[in-house]
């Protein structure tokens, strides 16, 4: 179902008007699809009354009383927000509308259908495993951390070395790399290997073959 486009003010033809309209009404459904979790606190208090900084002569009058109690219930929420500036900043307090946002900043893929708890650890850890992406360690630790699963990484990495200068047309053509990811699920909680998988594919080299094992 598609919704009709609004109708072009008079004085214009549609071929004017709507891509615009088009492009607002694109943006108000994205805006009504946001889910937030940030909301008037009912009561809160502005730090900052604006009657107080008003001339001596208005302090007592009841119509500048009311109107600036109007503005600081407005003013409340945006200097509650910039107060707590650093707590946006914290994965594991900030609303998860501000998390989901800030994973965007640093490409981490909540869109892959994780969980809020799965989210936060992962954004909170993911500076730290840029260091170690694509590596068994950084594999291990990364679902350890995020996903509070043990796994273990076997990997076919090798190297060859020669004292004698060769031509590299007689070397051996190496076989691709591989891993072996075992997961060592906890008793009587069953793993979800698609849901690993897509997580894993985030994290490994696109040229490594990985094979995932449910421990025994």
């Amino acid at each position: 179902m598609t919704t009709p486009s609004p109708a072009a003010p008079p004085g214009t033809t549609p071929t004017e008007v709507n891509p615009f309209h088009e492009a607002v009404s694109n943006a108000t459904t994205y805006a009504d699809a946001v889910q937030t979790n940030r909301k008037l606190i009912p009561g809160l208090q502005s730090p900052f009354p604006m009657i107080n900084y008003t001339s001596s002569m208005l302090i007592e009058d009841p119509v500048a009383q009311m109107i600036c109690a109007s503005l600081d219930e407005v003013l409340a929420p945006i200097i509650s927000v910039l107060d707590c500036y650093d707590a946006y900043l914290d994965a594991h307090v900030a609303p998860l509308d501000f998390v989901r946002y800030m994973c965007s900043w640093i490409l981490v893929s909540p869109e892959l259908g994780w969980s809020e708890s799965v989210v936060r650890n992962a954004l909170s850890h993911a500076i730290t495993f840029y260091g170690l992406r694509g590596t068994s360690v950084g594999l291990e630790k990364f679902f350890a951390a995020v996903l509070q699963m043990n796994v273990t990484v076997e990997e076919s990495g090798s190297v060859t070395t020669s004292r004698d200068s060769t031509d590299p047309t007689t070397w051996p053509v190496p076989a691709p790399p591989n891993a072996t990811i075992t997961i060592h699920g906890q008793e009587g909680v069953p793993v979800d290997l698609n849901f690993v998988n897509l997580v894993l594919n985030t994290a490994l080299p696109a040229h490594v073959d990985a094979r995932l094992v449910e421990a025994t």
